[in-house]
């Protein structure tokens, strides 16, 4: 299987850094080149360069990425999109129970630090009521399992 390759983040004032940066080396390349947010990433798969306007997170098995919708936490929706560019799936805040309001929750970019139950490779959220740690397949955007934190987010 192919994966995405040479993962760099794009600047506001059009500097590129490569994607896995620890946060000592942000701070020290924002002070370096004067450079505030990332507002783009582009990468590598199959010998073919691609690029999208949003901040991303690669998948843990690396054959894509996945955004925030319109770039943004506030939209309650994620965009798994495969090597080439093109959308896999999106994945909106799921509605688990009687309680769930998901036009109100939001869905964090994985990988959460945190693994509760056995979900390693989860995103945090709410379904507009309660905290959870989401875990979903990334291929389909089902909902595999979900767990509660014990303190909220």
């Amino acid at each position: 299987m192919n994966s995405v390759e040479d993962i760099r983040e794009i600047w506001n004032n059009g500097a590129i850094s490569p994607f896995f940066f620890d946060f000592e080396e942000v701070e020290r390349f924002k002070k370096l080149t004067g450079a505030k947010r990332v507002v783009g990433t582009r990468w590598r798969y199959c010998e073919k360069e691609y690029q999208v306007p949003y901040y991303v997170r690669l998948l843990n098995d690396g054959s894509g990425i996945v955004h925030f919708a319109n770039g943004g936490l506030q939209s309650g929706r994620l965009v798994v999109r495969n090597g080439d560019g093109s959308q896999r799936v999106i994945i909106a805040v799921p509605n688990i129970d009687e309680n769930s309001r998901p036009e109100n929750g939001y869905l964090s970019l994985p990988p959460s630090a945190t693994c509760i139950d056995g979900i390693e490779w989860g995103c945090e959220g709410n379904d507009g009521y309660t905290d959870y740690l989401f875990e979903f397949d990334w291929n389909t955007g089902k909902l595999l399992r979900f767990a509660r934190p014990s303190r909220p987010w």
